[in-house]
């Protein structure tokens, strides 16, 4: 979905959200001193710290949070008292920032059990203290209700996924749309640990963290590069060829690692493409980046036989993204890697630099 339909879909939403979703107003505008926390990257939200919590902007859909310290009154649910002590959350990417900040312990209620990978939950799934909530139509509106959360972390990318929050949002439920994925630089993305840390009152052990994390990202990106490959993503899904927007996430993962990109385009979203334009765009490419779940070269003309002619999977290094997977295909790339995006540029730079013997998330297809 377009970025202008997902706005449209998410106004809907708001008019029932505005329990806890609102435009500034009566305490919020009380509160002094103000100060504005600093965001460095993340284009989605702003942080401003107030004398009794938080204020936060959620510039996508122009939302304002505000989080206080001192317990909301009966005439208050707009505001969420902090620090929270229970969350449901609907991705696997906020237990990666829940994890950072040492609240493990406070999900109750997580989307997709099978496919987490974090140790640390998988041992509070196991013990039955983390509970599947569903998705979508699938919701389980009882067990939600049951954990009484504090907050509800979720994303809604279209009209099906948000209205699966709407009986929740009229039960009263505190629900977060949370905007990380629309980032389109990696470091903006791990950035939103501070939006997180504010949930639990650990905003400075957010921005530490943050600061380590972006340094070592900033000290790798600046290293001199010898060769610059040209680097080719994906595959294609019947007939089409899906590829990263030219300044998306992970097209600007391989520019900051010193990285071509073949399919170079404007967009932040991704694109579709025709075998055609591809085999034209990328028949010289170096590399050959995130292949699905194929762990060997010879099952890449499984998708589509025309591709065992298609020069990069005769003579292009591949390597994939799925070196840590759990048995359910559950990837930690796409969980802790959006903590560790340092770790990710360095696997790169070593990818493109033919370093490759110590890759954290990669694996090379033979």
């Amino acid at each position: 979905m377009g970025l202008k339909n997902m706005n449209r879909a998410r106004n809907i939403f708001k008019v029932l959200a505005l329990i806890v979703l609102l435009s500034s107003c009566g305490r919020e505008m009380n509160q002094t001193p103000a100060t504005d926390s600093g965001v460095e990257y993340a284009l989605g939200f702003n942080i401003t710290e107030i004398s009794d919590g938080y204020q936060i902007v959620l510039k996508h859909s122009g939302d304002t949070l505000l989080l206080s310290r001192t317990k909301p009154t009966d005439n208050e649910k707009h505001i969420i008292h902090i620090p929270i002590k229970k969350a449901v959350c609907f991705s696997t990417t906020y237990v990666s920032f829940i994890t950072c900040l040492n609240e493990v312990e406070s999900i109750k209620g997580l989307s997709g059990l099978k496919y987490v990978c974090n140790p640390l939950v998988v041992q509070q799934i196991e013990t039955n203290r983390i509970q599947e909530v569903g998705f979508d139509r699938q919701l389980d509106y009882e067990r939600i209700i049951a954990i009484r959360p504090d907050v509800v972390f979720a994303f809604g990318v279209d009209n099906e996924s948000l209205s699966g929050f709407q009986k929740l949002v009229k039960l009263g439920m505190p629900i977060v749309l949370v905007d990380d994925y629309l980032e389109s630089q990696p470091l903006g993305r791990t950035e939103w640990i501070k939006f997180f840390g504010c949930f639990y009152d650990k905003l400075p052990m957010a921005q530490n963290y943050f600061d380590s994390v972006a340094d070592r990202y900033n000290e790798i990106k600046a290293q001199p590069i010898q060769h610059h490959p040209k680097v080719l993503v994906g595959l294609p899904w019947k007939g089409t060829w899906w590829v990263p927007g030219g300044d998306s996430f992970f097209a600007n993962f391989i520019k900051d690692a010193g990285g071509v990109y073949a399919t170079e385009n404007a967009s932040s979203e991704s694109v579709p493409y025709s075998l055609e334009q591809i085999f034209s765009a990328a028949s010289d490419a170096d590399v050959w980046l995130n292949v699905s779940e194929k762990t060997r070269r010879g099952q890449i003309p499984e998708v589509d036989h025309r591709l065992e002619k298609f020069q990069p999977y005769k003579q292009a290094k591949i390597y994939n993204n799925n070196k840590i997977v759990n048995q359910y295909g559950g990837c930690d790339f796409w969980e802790s890697g959006i903590v560790h995006p340092e770790v990710i540029l360095q696997d790169l730079r070593n990818i493109f630099e033919e370093k490759d013997s110590n890759l954290f998330y990669y694996v090379k297809l033979d």
